[in-house]
């Protein structure tokens, strides 16, 4: 299974393309243009309403990967033919608007290109996770009460799980020693105790977790295989130190033992590897740097 390089943003990647020469673009009449961008703006619809509202993975990462760098080249070749960009999200919202935005992630295509994003950044105050291959959950507390668990949607709203959250008893209904508003973004993961990603793969464990809480009501069995991994907290402390002491203080730990310091290339790929070969609580689809 491959792993990517992932580096966290503020907003959502959309595949973008600079300028291309003549000779990469394909030679197409207007109208054959049109119908080819038409056809794989399409297929990448498809594709992403599988992986937002069905909760899987219709392709491999890398044949969307390819994709998406096509379609992005064409729509430079072709700019007049050209559709909009995929719709990823537009069929993925809800009734519940999230306390916050949820966003995504930029895919960086090798280690050398991590590399010089960390050198842009100095070095200093970079942070390296797993990728926590499951669905992503906004939760907010109220008085250290749980208010609202919202899934990602669009971005903006998405379907109201805090019912069924309640029921999880990974998702505390209430915390101690929290502020009295506190925010929280992270991933709703199926518990694979042991499990080695190198040998097993994801297990469909995405499907597994997207499945039961689509369901009406979530029973015994699946609420408690699913745990979480909170992965930030959008208004909590701005140093990551401080963001950690708090979150342990609330009682996520899997937050502090998966969130480690990274000053260079090599510590990434330390902790990338061994995240990937030693056995984890969950499946991981990548690492993420910080």
């Amino acid at each position: 299974m491959r792993i990517g390089w992932l580096v966290w943003v503020v907003s959502l990647a959309l595949m973008r393309c600079g300028p291309v020469q003549a000779a990469d673009c394909p030679a197409w009449s207007a109208a054959q243009a049109k119908q080819e961008l038409l056809a794989l703006r399409q297929r990448l619809d498809v594709w992403n309403h599988a992986y937002r509202v069905d909760g899987r993975a219709a392709v491999d990462d890398a044949v969307y990967d390819q994709a998406g760098q096509r379609y992005a080249r064409w729509r430079a070749c072709f700019p007049a033919q050209a559709p909009p960009l995929p719709a990823d999200l537009a069929d993925a919202g809800g009734p519940l608007r999230s306390p916050v935005v949820q966003t995504g992630l930029a895919k960086l295509p090798d280690a050398a290109a991590l590399a010089r994003w960390m050198r842009t950044r100095g070095g200093h105050d970079l942070w390296v996770q797993p990728k926590v291959d499951g669905v992503a959950v906004t939760l907010l507390y109220v008085d250290g009460q749980l208010r609202q668990a919202s899934s990602r949607g669009d971005g903006v709203s998405g379907s109201d799980w805090t019912a069924a959250a309640k029921y999880i008893d990974a998702i505390p209904e209430q915390l101690s020693r929290a502020p009295s508003r506190v925010v929280l973004q992270g991933e709703l993961y199926w518990r694979l105790p042991g499990h080695v990603q190198a040998a097993a793969g994801g297990m469909k464990a995405r499907s597994a977790v997207a499945g039961a809480m689509a369901r009406d009501s979530l029973d015994a069995a699946s609420a408690a295989s699913i745990g979480l991994f909170v992965w930030d907290w959008p208004n909590g402390p701005v140093a990551m130190s401080a963001r950690l002491a708090g979150l342990k203080a609330m009682g996520f730990l899997d937050s502090v033992r998966y969130t480690r310091s990274a000053s260079s290339l090599a510590d990434v790929t330390r902790w990338r590897g061994r995240w990937y070969r030693q056995p984890m609580p969950f499946a991981t689809d990548g690492t993420v740097v910080r």
